[in-house]
């Protein structure tokens, strides 16, 4: 006799020592959390950081220019202080920020029990010199800006900092018509994470109970519809832990891995729940004993289950290729929290079923109302008790692939061509718009202004003329050579007569003289397309005839600024997505290829994948670039799509998408494999589907939708994405194209050529008892 997959022999010990694998499951997640959070919890670094991306040449020129100062860990503090037109030459005014100066100069904090002064130098705007003040003094004199150095790296700032907000709110109290922000990078990092925080724990507040409502309708019984959230949340306990374990060990992460467990671990474990319980169910519905229906679920749902899993971790793991520690972050904890979900799906899930058995079907609200009228003493409304009752139990009965499922599919088989073509063209209809998608970077300002920091630097760029200018930055090594300075003179006459930079100017050298700095005016902003053109061209046609001849006596140019990062950092998505989308592409073919032995699923299923992606992002161009339904879904749309989203939404995409394709294709090839024809095969395959993978997908959506109602734009967009992404994919793709394109294709749906009649014979669908019959209406 053949042993059973690793898989099912897992599922079904664990079905046979419940009660200790119950246990031992929240013991293990819970712990995991525990123990996180004993390591100092899940450590976060700076929104605009990463020490351990690839260096950018904006950022190493920067690096060369300041290569001969001693830099002394410190971080800049600015309060702005705004009290309107004149304000700033006003008496009472400027005694007001002599008051602020002082006490911040007075300021002292404990540092490991040390009492220290906060900072070492605090910049009166009133103590400067007419040319100075005008970097403090806005030109309509109603802002000004005390500036403070805190000395220290980051943990000893976060101490010296205790004091200032009690200053500062003292200030606003006496300024009670001033706005007054203070614009620190230890403020605003917390900041971020708090509203991250407390937007997570609204957006559960929302989610939880509508996934509640969905389970409820799915099931029809309480018990089963709370089961999948009881994974779910074990599930994301242990991710937070692993998280937390791992920004301790390896590295800080991204902010944002938070919100992408939250994200991703609520959708899968609910989706994966959702499959094995409705296999119990219609298997114990079939006569099985619960042990039965376990092994079945497990044989059946499971091992898809597992499968969908795996894939969904690998193309994942596609992100960490990008070389980023943040992204790489992000790619970890989305990893981490699916393989949780999928490891709980075979331990705790088939121990659950095993303890409730048929009290998964226990709190039945449609019966209720129907039950208490068999109560009442009045014949008549008992006998409509009874008869409401006894048709709840035979619609509950109902053997799958009946009803409107069966009806819609066989309707859609029934004009195959007709519904190919109608689907595919509105799918195409709506992706058009992706042919305009540009990706670019949000600045910091891209983040709310509740944020008391980003205000504030909103504040400086609003009132500053030269907060909001950007900046051609060449910086040029051995400059302290003839023929060096001469090519610089040479720099800037081509530079100031591209139309798009101005000057004069600015220069700065290097603390050692060897380099210097050569910085231009540039208009618009930066992600302007002509502002990259500008830098491309400096890069790949002035620089090498200018400065090519004198490589040879180690003469280095770098081009650096805000559209010179932009184009560097939209460089690695687009450099890394030819990579990324081989890798997802190939694992996909390669997985379906072996498990379906048809070299025709896999192609189709890739296809129709990058359909539903496209229609994705023809919608994100259509409300974050033109602005269609952008204040209804309140977004502010912008000139690009933030540039690591779109490789985001692809990877999590084709992962999730895997899961209602395995899900589908394998109930179809083990209807074929108990012997219906292809057409019967896909409809009753589909039928028996399709109600699941739509109250999947409605939590899903459900969730994702959630995220748009976030205030951060690139979550806004990761999550309308996926929302969109995803109902597609579960309507137009799944209940039209794929029974209209397997029916027109018929057997050819399991064509090997013979040359790869070599692979192996790995199934994901095990045996099942159920007998089969052709889908049709009920």
């Amino acid at each position: 006799m053949t042993q059973a997959p690793l898989t099912v022999r897992i599922a079904t010990w664990s079905a046979r020592h419940r009660w200790p694998v119950f246990l031992l499951w929240f013991v293990g997640t819970l712990g995991t959390l525990g123990a996180g959070l004993a390591f100092g919890g899940i450590r976060t670094i700076d929104v605009e950081q990463d020490p351990n991306g690839p260096r950018l040449e904006s950022e190493v020129a920067y690096e060369v220019l300041g290569a001969g100062e001693p830099v002394a860990p410190a971080e800049r503090l600015v309060i702005v202080l705004d009290g309107g037109p004149n304000a700033a030459r006003d008496p009472t005014f400027q005694q007001e920020v002599h008051l602020l100066v002082a006490d911040l100069t007075a300021a002292k904090a404990s540092v490991d029990g040390v009492e220290q002064p906060t900072f070492d130098s605090v910049v009166d705007p009133y103590s400067l010199s007419p040319a100075e003040a005008g970097g403090v003094i806005s030109p309509d004199a109603s802002t000004v800006q005390v500036v403070g150095n805190i000395p220290g790296e980051r943990p000893v700032v976060e101490q010296k900092l205790a004091p200032v907000p009690a200053i500062v709110d003292a200030a606003r109290a006496r300024m009670s018509t001033a706005q007054i922000h203070i614009v620190s990078s230890t403020f605003i990092n917390r900041d971020i994470n708090e509203l991250i925080s407390s937007e997570l724990d609204n957006s559960l507040k929302v989610t939880i109970p509508i996934t509640f409502v969905i389970l409820l309708v799915a099931f029809g019984a309480i018990v089963a519809a709370g089961i999948p959230l009881a994974l779910a949340a074990t599930s994301l306990a242990a991710a937070y832990g692993l998280l937390g374990l791992y920004s301790q060990a390896v590295g800080p992460v991204s902010p944002n891995a938070i919100q992408l467990i939250v994200l991703m671990g609520l959708a899968v474990a609910v989706d994966y729940s959702l499959f094995m319980i409705t296999r119990f169910r219609s298997e114990r519905q079939r006569g099985a004993t619960v042990q039965a229906a376990i092994e079945t679920s497990s044989s059946t749902a499971g091992r898809a289950v597992f499968f969908s899993g795996v894939a969904v971790v690998i193309s994942l793991g596609g992100l960490v290729t990008l070389g980023i520690s943040l992204f790489t972050s992000m790619a970890v904890g989305t990893m981490g929290v699916v393989a949780v979900s999928v490891i709980g799906s075979l331990t705790f899930l088939p121990a659950t079923l095993a303890i409730v058995g048929d009290r998964v079907n226990r709190g039945r609200p449609t019966t209720w109302l129907a039950r208490l009228a068999q109560l009442v003493p009045v014949a008549p409304v008992r006998a409509a008790g009874r008869r409401a009752l006894g048709a709840l139990d035979r619609r509950a009965s109902r053997p799958p692939g009946s009803g409107f499922w069966a009806t819609l599919v066989n309707a859609v088989m029934g004009r195959p061509v007709l519904m190919t073509v109608l689907s595919a063209a509105l799918l195409l209809a709506v992706a058009s718009p992706v042919v305009r998608l540009r990706t670019g970077t949000t600045d910091i300002t891209g983040f709310p202004s509740t944020i008391d920091g980003i205000a504030g630097i909103k504040l400086i760029n609003d009132r500053f003329p030269f907060g909001q200018n950007l900046h051609l930055d060449v910086v040029v090594t051995h400059a302290d050579q003839a023929d060096v300075q001469a090519a610089i003179e040479q720099l800037k006459t081509r530079l100031l007569a591209i139309p798009g930079l101005s000057g004069p100017p600015f220069e700065r050298p290097s603390a050692d003289g060897t380099a210097r700095l050569v910085s231009f005016t540039m208009s618009g902003g930066r992600n302007d397309e002509a502002n990259r053109a500008i830098v491309r061209q400096v890069r790949s046609e002035i620089r090498p005839e200018l400065f090519g001849p004198l490589a040879a006596e180690g003469v280095e140019v770098y081009v650096a600024g805000q559209a010179a990062r932009t184009l560097d950092v939209t460089g690695i998505y687009s450099d890394a997505t030819p990579r990324i989308f081989a890798f997802v592409l190939g694992l996909s073919f390669v997985l379906m290829l072996v498990a379906f032995r048809s070299i025709v699923i896999p192609i189709k299923a890739i296809l129709l994948n990058l359909l539903s992606t496209a229609a994705a992002f023809g919608v994100l161009v259509l409300v974050f670039q033109d602005g269609w339904l952008a204040d209804p879904l309140g977004v502010v749309p912008g000139s690009v799509i933030e540039s690591w989203v779109p490789v985001f939404i692809f990877t999590i995409l084709f992962g999730l998408s895997m899961d209602y394709h395995l899900f589908i294709l394998t109930r179809i090839k083990e209807a074929r494999d108990r012997g219906l024809d292809s057409r019967a095969a896909v409809a009753r395959g589909i039928s028996v589907t399709s109600g699941t993978i739509t109250s999947a997908a409605s939590i899903m959506v459900v969730v994702f939708a959630v995220f748009v109602t976030f205030k951060f734009v690139f979550i806004q967009q990761l999550g309308l994405g996926l929302a969109v992404a995803v109902f597609i994919d579960a309507t137009l793709i799944r209940s039209i194209l794929l029974p209209a394109t397997m029916t027109l294709l018929g057997d050819w749906n399991w064509w090997l050529p013979r040359f790869m009649g070599w692979l192996p014979h790995v199934t994901i669908e095990g045996a099942s008892g159920e007998p089969e019959v052709e889908a049709g209406p009920a």
